[in-house]
């Protein structure tokens, strides 16, 4: 089969392609003909050896896969060959999602509803996994509560506004140019993250203070979380590189006394991937989620859909098609 790997360390340019063996399914495994799988920034990093993928190099990379059974192992019980399947949290503690089969742990993947596209259900399965898990899991939103999104309309955080605001929470949105985008998402109000006076901003539209904040850049925006959290509030961080300044003081006195900040590592999420997918399916299916498409590559052209992942002002999610 034909895979994208990479042989050492570096930017865009180590990936090749190459022609490897079809892996055979372990016994917990299912061997999945992939159709579309998504990139996403996480797989740059694993590439560029900000995260070392286990098992050495050569590497494939890719998080998330969309296909069809084609194999499954001695211990699998819920698939058969011919289903239509996603997938996610693949490409760090395995061999990934850009080739033309992978094999998958069956804790990671779910059924793929008939009517959503394989280029959606790849998109898809790791940015709501991951706002899933972020906002309800790890973040304990509820109903009424008051959610900011940092950085809305990107991969993650366009699925985290349809997520909080079917889990029924008011929902406020950092964003550049794209208010319009996120509020059609479901966003109620949507401010623009350039400037100095953002908290003051945040507090305007929201009119109260928030209670969960999912954030994708702590490091540069901690210090407005905080100004705009409310007592007891959570602040779910994922992923963040570089290191974050807070004040230990400031959690003395004033609204952010007993404020939580809590860390979401985006690929090792456990357990909970399968049963997250499953729920999400339906929602893709019946339209009560949607998932934007910035741009889609041949497999072959893997090194450029990832440059335009890490492209400033990306909208929605980036795909690799594979016949």
């Amino acid at each position: 089969m034909k895979a994208i790997r990479y042989h050492e360390h570096g930017d865009a340019d180590v990936l090749t392609v190459d022609d490897v063996p079809t892996p055979e399914p372990a016994a917990d495994e299912v061997l999945v003909r992939v159709h579309a799988a998504s990139v996403n920034p996480i797989d740059t990093y694993v590439r560029d050896g900000g995260v070392s993928p286990v098992g050495g190099l050569p590497h494939v990379g890719g998080a998330d896969a969309a296909g069809v059974v084609d194999a499954v192992g001695d211990d699998i019980t819920d698939f058969v060959v011919g289903d239509r399947v996603f997938a996610t949290g693949l490409g760090l503690f395995e061999s990934g999602s850009y080739a033309e089969y992978v094999a998958v742990p069956a804790n990671r993947l779910a059924t793929l509803p008939d009517g959503v596209s394989f280029v959606d259900g790849a998109a898809a399965a790791m940015a709501f996994a991951t706002a899933w898990r972020g906002l309800v899991t790890r973040g304990d939103l509820s109903i009424g509560d008051v959610c900011l999104v940092q950085g809305g309309a990107g991969g993650v955080g366009h699925a985290a506004v349809q997520v909080a605001d079917h889990a029924g929470a008011t929902v406020i949105v950092t964003t550049g140019d794209d208010a319009a985008f996120v509020r059609d998402l479901g966003a109620d109000a949507a401010v623009d993250y350039h400037g100095d006076d953002v908290a003051d901003r945040i507090r305007e539209a929201v009119g109260d203070d928030v209670d969960v904040v999912l954030e994708t850049h702590a490091a540069a925006n901690v210090e407005t979380d905080l100004e705009v959290l409310g007592r007891g509030g959570r602040i779910v961080v994922l992923g963040e590189e570089g290191p974050i300044t807070i004040d230990p003081g400031a959690s003395m006195t004033g609204k952010i006394a007993d404020a939580d900040i809590r860390f979401m590592s985006i690929m090792a999420s456990g357990d909970d991937q399968a049963p997250i997918l499953e729920r999400v399916g339906p929602l893709l299916a019946d339209g009560t989620f949607e998932v934007e498409i910035e741009a889609t590559y041949p497999l072959e052209s893997a090194a450029d859909a990832q440059r335009r992942v890490m492209s400033s002002g990306s909208r929605g999610k980036v795909v690799l098609e594979i016949e």
